[in-house]
């Protein structure tokens, strides 16, 4: 038994590499579907978007989502915007979309298209718009506390927002339920800065892991919660399929199983790797 630990502490290192690329790689087509155990932060966004009322009641008021993420933060803040319109959707409330991100601005354009195409009763102008990228977001989230038409007179198809039933009756802050920014870099802070301290709006994020730690001290006064990287994007995807508003998980709880897998590899690895080492030492193996 001593020899066999210590050949595999000798092992060939690209066994390990092809070890992990497996692990990582084969949850995501076979999702094995590992508890989500859903946190305070993520539970208290849903909670904001359950109050939701349909598109044709009178009392409707639209959620305003900005989609500040790039390829680079996609896998994490991606899944996030995705489980969260969904959540809109399904419930047949408004969404009005935009981007302050140079690179992310098709992106959260696919994004809301293809959501809404997932949702036969859902209507562009009706359910859902798009608004133009524009900039600089300081400039166009304060111009939003006085009236959205002074920065986006139009969507991104160029008509008029007073054409589209989903903007009558919105003019500022006052006439939204909440705003959602789902970022990979600082633009929260011009939200909360503008939006929340100088013009009251309500106000929830979802923030990559490394941005976290930051951003936990605005809740519950200034955000009204937070998701958190791929796992606060898998506990939403969770909550929406226990809800019954959507059929199965996304590429965030699949992504949690590769993370896991992963991760458990690697530290079976290190196990097995130094018991080898210390089994070698004393049988005085050099």
């Amino acid at each position: 038994m001593r020899e066999f630990f210590v050949k595999l502490s000798q092992m060939d290192r690209r066994w390990v590499f092809l070890g992990v690329g497996l692990t990582t790689v084969i949850p995501f087509f076979f999702p094995l579907g590992l508890p989500v155990k859903v946190t305070r932060f993520t539970q208290l966004v849903y909670d904001e978007i359950e109050k939701i009322k349909p598109a044709d009641d009178p009392e409707s008021k639209p959620v305003l989502i900005s989609m500040d993420y790039d390829p680079g933060t996609l896998p994490e803040v991606g899944p996030m915007a995705k489980a969260i319109l969904r959540h809109i959707f399904a419930k047949k409330g408004k969404v009005i979309g935009l981007s302050f991100m140079p690179t992310g601005h098709a992106l959260a354009q696919e994004t809301l298209l293809s959501v809404a195409a997932e949702f036969p009763d859902i209507k562009e102008g009706v359910h859902w718009a798009y608004l133009p990228f524009n900039t600089p977001p300081a400039t166009c989230i304060q111009a939003i506390g006085r009236d959205i038409r002074e920065v986006y007179p139009e969507d991104f198809r160029k008509r008029s927002l007073d054409e589209l039933p989903i903007f009558k009756g919105v003019k500022n802050y006052q006439d939204i339920l909440i705003v959602i920014d789902l970022a990979g870099n600082q633009i929260v802070d011009s939200w909360i800065a503008d939006a929340v301290e100088r013009y009251g709006a309500r106000f929830a994020m979802g923030v990559t892991n490394v941005m976290a730690a930051d951003y936990t001290p605005t809740i519950p006064k200034q955000s009204k919660g937070m998701l958190t990287g791929m796992r606060g994007a898998a506990e939403y995807e969770r909550l929406i399929v226990d809800s019954g508003y959507w059929d199965v998980v996304g590429r965030a709880t699949a992504g949690m199983d590769s993370q896991s897998f992963t991760h458990l590899f690697i530290i079976v690895m290190i196990i097995l790797g130094n018991l080898g080492f210390f089994l070698s030492r004393k049988g005085g193996a050099q």
